[in-house]
């Protein structure tokens, strides 16, 4: 069974990238195009993502690029960047192994680990075989196509291109022809030598739009359990007297900070995260498609980019959709009790009021820490006050906590199969092609035809 996302309602898709936007950097734009060996006058339907052998969900991105450019009659122009500037573990592929109390995650260490160097500036190489395992059918004939795209493709110029290159081979049954970029290769063309010029003229300000974004982004989203709102999207630059780029300089160990002072030159330069899709945005296409983590970061990215380049520069920025799937492969796992969850009983374990009766006391006691001046004997004693309540919680219900800690012990191994059966991430090639295809009809079907 899949489960498609797209936002927003496929409709609206091919009016925004027609829609008339601000258009100050159009010479830029269209030399960048034509660097890319793009026809500059006809629009661009981009997404992108780590060089890696992608779940279903990141397919999805693929697929509605496709769908969503063949549903205009003279057809958009389809383009998937390749984030080669990212250090992710393409060379890892996780398999399912086993049914039922034996099913368990095998890791595939197909091709060398990324030791923290970009995928860009790291040797396409010969693969590696596949662990033993006990693996499905359908699992086992995955594993060969995935390897054997691999190995057609050992001689390209850079691992990011043999990983992008064998699963656009493995993805273009149900794509069709997508063509492959490099995203940090923007740095090169006419729109990273614009971008680059002004964070070399005022690096201060880059740096203080960039971080006043992500605090923005930050805030507005939901607090977490402690009640702090959740970590930024992205590294921050002003670090004190130290300012950082949003670069990345490659060197043989690593991926290095680019310093505002340092000497920038492309070829030896990648960008981060935020500005990767901005110089898309701003030049390469015409709409980009994101999945949901693409889409959180780049909501940062549109109020740097607003702050610090201005109004106009901004609202020329492509619009931005989002595509995401869910799909499961079918396998067996043994059942469980899910109320025996080891969250709960933390949740119990530290609840003032288990098994009493009367009005919770719980908010009280929190609200009499938040209270008291920070590192003030009050505060203290108003945080042992809850202690005590807890502990004399956790001796009055020691039976019933311990019951439920037994369950969820034997439970363990059928939980932790459980987990591994209804993960959504496995690489798609693994999965049945009828349900790929399945996928690919039910997204299609989502674009009306345009005249």
């Amino acid at each position: 069974m899949t489960e498609e996302t797209l936002n927003p309602e496929p409709a609206g898709w091919i009016p925004a990238v027609l829609r008339d936007r601000p258009d100050p950097l159009a010479s830029i734009r269209d030399r960048t195009r034509t660097g890319l060996g793009l026809d500059p006058d006809r629009p661009i339907l981009a997404t992108g993502h780590q060089a890696a052998i992608w779940h279903p969900g990141i397919l999805a991105k693929d697929l509605a690029v496709a769908a969503a450019s063949e549903s205009v009659e003279d057809h958009f122009q389809p383009v998937h960047f390749i984030a080669d500037h990212d250090a992710n573990d393409g060379g890892l592929i996780r398999l399912p192994s086993g049914a039922g109390p034996t099913l368990q995650r095998l890791d595939w260490r197909v091709l060398p680990s990324a030791r923290g160097v970009g995928s860009r500036d790291r040797a396409a190489a010969p693969t590696a075989p596949p662990p033993d395992g006990d693996f499905t059918p359908q699992v086992r004939a995955g594993i060969a196509a995935i390897r054997d795209a691999l190995e057609e493709r050992r001689d390209a110029p850079s691992l990011a291109m043999q990983i992008g290159g064998a699963t656009a081979a493995l993805a273009t049954p149900f794509t069709g022809p997508i063509p492959r970029h490099s995203m940090s290769s923007l740095l090169e063309s006419s729109i990273g030598e614009w971008v680059l010029d002004r964070l070399s003229a005022d690096p201060a300000a880059a740096a203080k739009s960039h971080d006043a974004a992500i605090e923005t982004v930050r805030r507005r989203r939901t607090t977490n359990r402690s009640g702090r709102p959740p970590r930024g999207v992205a590294r921050l630059l002003a670090r004190g007297s130290r300012i950082e780029l949003p670069l990345w300089r490659a060197t043989p160990e690593g991926r290095m900070p680019v310093l505002a002072d340092e000497k920038l030159d492309p070829r030896e330069l990648r960008p981060r995260a935020m500005l990767a899709t901005a110089l898309s945005r701003l030049a390469a296409c015409d709409g980009f498609v994101h999945g949901l983590g693409g889409a959180l970061y780049d909501e940062a990215m549109e109020i740097w980019i607003e702050d610090w380049l201005g109004e106009e520069i901004a609202r020329s920025l492509a619009p931005a959709f989002i595509a995401t799937a869910n799909c499961r492969l079918p396998l067996v796992a043994p059942d469980f009790d899910r109320d025996a969850d080891p969250t709960l009983l933390h949740r119990l374990r530290n609840d003032p009021d288990l098994g009493r009766v009367g009005p919770p006391r719980r908010n009280r006691f929190l609200s009499e820490i938040e209270d008291a001046p920070r590192r003030s004997p009050a505060r203290r004693q108003a945080y042992l006050k809850l202690r005590d309540a807890v502990d004399a919680a956790r001796e009055d219900q020691a039976e019933r906590l311990g019951a439920l800690e037994s369950k969820i012990r034997g439970d363990a191994t059928a939980r932790s199969a459980a987990m591994i059966a209804e993960d959504r991430t496995w690489a798609f090639p693994l999965h049945h092609a009828d349900e790929m295809k399945s996928l690919e009809t039910a997204i299609r079907s989502s674009f009306p035809r345009t005249t």
